[in-house]
Parts: C-alpha cells; structure tokens; sequence
C-alpha cells in the first residue's frame, strides 16, 4: 500500500489528549503518517499513548507550530473542514469531492487536511487560510463529530482515491501556500495604491482573490511570473509618479 507522507493532518488547539492519540490511530490505520499540533492546548499525556494503540511513532513525530499562517505557508493546498459555509469559499466539498479533486496533485504537492478544536471547530479566522472547504454531511439535529471520526472518515476517502488512481503526478511543483501569500501581500499594496480596494472591507475582495488562485491550481512558476508582472507594475507606477506633468 502506497504511503501519504505528502498529506499532513494539522489539528488546531486540540483540547483532549485522548482525541489526539485517537487521531494518530486513523492516521496509521490508512497510512498517513504526518501529525501537525497548532497552539495545542494539551500535552501529549499517557492517555493520548493509550489511545494511539501503538501509533507511538506519530505522536511522537508530531510537529508542533503557534499559529495557523505559520503551519500552512509549506503546504501547496490547504483543507479546512467545518459544517459551516463561508462566502469567500462557495463550494464545499463531501470528503469523496475532496479526495478525487486532489489527484490533480502529485506526490511531490505538499498538503494539509485541517481539523478545528473540539468545542467550536475552525473559526472563520481559521478558514481565511484555507483555499478548499470540506464538510461532512450529518444529521442536521446532531452536527457535531468526535475529532478522531471526522479525521477517520477524511483519511478513509483520501486512500480510497489514491489507491485508485495510481498516482500519476504532475509535471511541475505546485506553489505553496507561503509563496501565493508572498505574492497576495504585494498585490494588496498595490491595489490600495491605484484605489482599488474598499476602504472599508478590503480582506472581502482579497480573499475573492485567493479563491480564485486556489481554484487555478498555481505552480511556483506561475507564481514567479505574477510576481513578475507585479514587480513591472510597481516599476512603471514609480516612473509614471517621477515623471513632470505636460505643460
């Protein structure tokens, strides 16, 4: 069975060191082997062993990282799941959506499926640093899913679509997420320089944007090239702002 040592699972402030443990059991059960812990609100106690039931070597490898932007920027996509819908990404994926549509990513592509805390899941803070939304469908009177099942039922679509498409790869890297962010940072100064962006709601028609790069599935040369087009554009704007008015 072909390993995952491309798709990471990151779990934000996990509360309860059983789930944590519990988590690491599914990752091992469908071959997945990178655990992220962000702000974790708890230690890696005996319980959280006790639940691995002998994916020892996953907690134990675990990295551990203080803020979501930090964990992502690595990644070429990132994954958030919630049962809410946010406006700035329209289309929520089933888990099966999810793992088909990452076969367009190859085994090079760094990716992270991303969980919430147990009590509230992601927050709309939390979502703004992700480009795909999955949720899984529940009962409507009884929404909320223990950690470990969510990332069970995740890890389960993820292998299934591996095993069935057999990894064919692509050609070039895809960009990570630290090198659209780099690229989104420019932008946004540039577009508040031309009075593009409303004053009062500017991170609106920003995170309009990322979407719309997410959905384009940039490669770092794409990203090269944007960032090339942007460095012209500062250019001609500093000349045109020189350069004395026609009499």
């Amino acid at each position: 069975m072909p390993r995952l040592d491309h798709i990471a699972i990151l779990l934000v402030e996990p509360q309860s060191a059983g789930n944590v443990g519990a988590v690491a059991r599914v990752m091992k059960n469908f071959g997945f082997s990178r655990l992220v812990l962000i702000d974790s609100k708890t230690e890696l106690t005996p319980e959280a062993y006790h639940r691995a039931c002998g994916a020892d070597d996953i907690l134990q490898d675990a990295k551990y990282r203080a803020t979501l932007p930090e964990a992502v920027r690595e990644f070429a996509l990132a994954v958030g799941t919630s049962s809410r819908l946010v406006e700035w990404i329209p289309n929520a994926m089933r888990p099966s959506e999810m793992a088909s549509r990452l076969n367009q990513y190859g085994s090079t592509d760094e990716i992270a499926l991303i969980f919430g805390p147990e009590r509230t899941g992601l927050t709309n803070q939390h979502l703004r640093y992700c480009q795909w939304l999955m949720t899984i469908p529940t009962e409507t009177d009884f929404e909320s899913l223990n950690l470990s099942h969510a990332v069970a039922i995740a890890c389960y679509e993820v292998r299934q679509a591996w095993n069935d498409s057999g990894d064919i790869g692509r050609a070039l890297k895809a960009a990570s997420v630290g090198q659209v962010e780099s690229f989104m940072q420019g932008l946004e100064l540039a577009l508040s320089q031309i009075g593009f962006l409303n004053t009062q709601n500017p991170q609106q028609v920003l995170a309009t944007v990322r979407q719309m790069l997410a959905r384009a599935s940039l490669e770092e040369r794409d990203v090269q090239i944007l960032r090339g087009i942007l460095r012209q554009w500062n250019w001609y704007s500093a000349q045109s702002r020189r350069e004395p008015a026609s009499k």
